[in-house]
């Protein structure tokens, strides 16, 4: 059990000084206290401190000593009268703590160390709170191209060209469609570029069949082949993946 130790405090009030406040015998504040100790560490997980006071005899009594919210929680079987002085001597502690006048060195030094670690704290919190800001500022300046990008993919809903594609990319249409055949995405037969059958029922592009006349005069038709946005947002994923980003986020990288 451990001696009082006031040295100016206004975080924690004993059980004589809550018995002196509400005009009650000390043994019957200790006796309501270690009745409502059990449920507080039931739902707290810690019992209240003990500690030992010396009396007019010079002998060593044992008192509590409390914090603010372990005092209120006491005072809730205090009559209004009693739980209202123990209220309005909490507010008057936490003024003096906020205007406190050490009156002693080792007061000094107590109220020093406190204002210290405040600060220290607050340090730690705004350092933290400013590699948030930073972080964030990262990934918005990072995300921005891409959403810009993918923006504009999801606000439209016609079919665009492989060529039209290609030029997101600073590529012609010739090479875009080599490098898609590199990556597993199509292949060409009889001429015309297809789509791999694991890509086919996904809904990537739309075919038409258009009617021409060759040179002779014949009549013939020839398939055109546009992307959908929702195939234009696969080759955008899929080419990311492979580290090949549209020509608006490679200046963003640059810069």
């Amino acid at each position: 059990m451990e001696e009082i130790i006031k040295l100016g405090r206004t975080d924690t009030m004993t059980s004589l000084e809550i018995a002196e406040i509400t005009n009650k015998q000390h043994k019957d504040v200790m006796r309501s206290i270690r009745n409502m100790e059990v449920a507080w560490e039931k739902v707290n997980g810690r019992k209240f401190a003990l500690v030992n006071y010396t009396d007019q005899k010079g002998e060593k009594r044992p008192c509590y000593q409390l914090t603010k919210t372990e005092c209120l929680y006491i005072a809730t079987k205090f009559n209004d009268e009693a739980r209202a002085k123990l209220v309005l001597r909490w507010e008057e502690l936490e003024k003096k703590e906020r205007y406190q006048v050490p009156q002693s060195f080792a007061e000094a030094l107590m109220l020093a160390a406190k204002q210290q670690e405040k600060i220290e704290q607050q340090q730690l919190a705004l350092e933290s709170k400013n590699k948030e800001i930073v972080q964030l500022s990262a990934t918005i300046t990072e995300m921005q191209p891409k959403v810009s990008y993918v923006d504009t993919i999801l606000s439209s809903k016609e079919t665009v060209t492989t060529t039209q594609i290609a030029q997101d990319y600073g590529q012609s249409a010739k090479a875009f469609n080599i490098l898609l055949r590199n990556f597993g995405v199509q292949r060409k037969v009889g001429g015309q570029w297809i789509l791999y059958a694991k890509y086919l029922p996904c809904g990537y592009v739309q075919s038409e069949t258009v009617s021409i006349t060759h040179r002779d005069g014949s009549a013939g038709s020839v398939m055109h082949t546009k992307w959908t946005q929702k195939g234009r947002l696969f080759l955008y994923d899929e080419l990311k993946n492979r580290g090949i980003i549209p020509t608006i986020e490679q200046e963003s990288v640059k810069r």
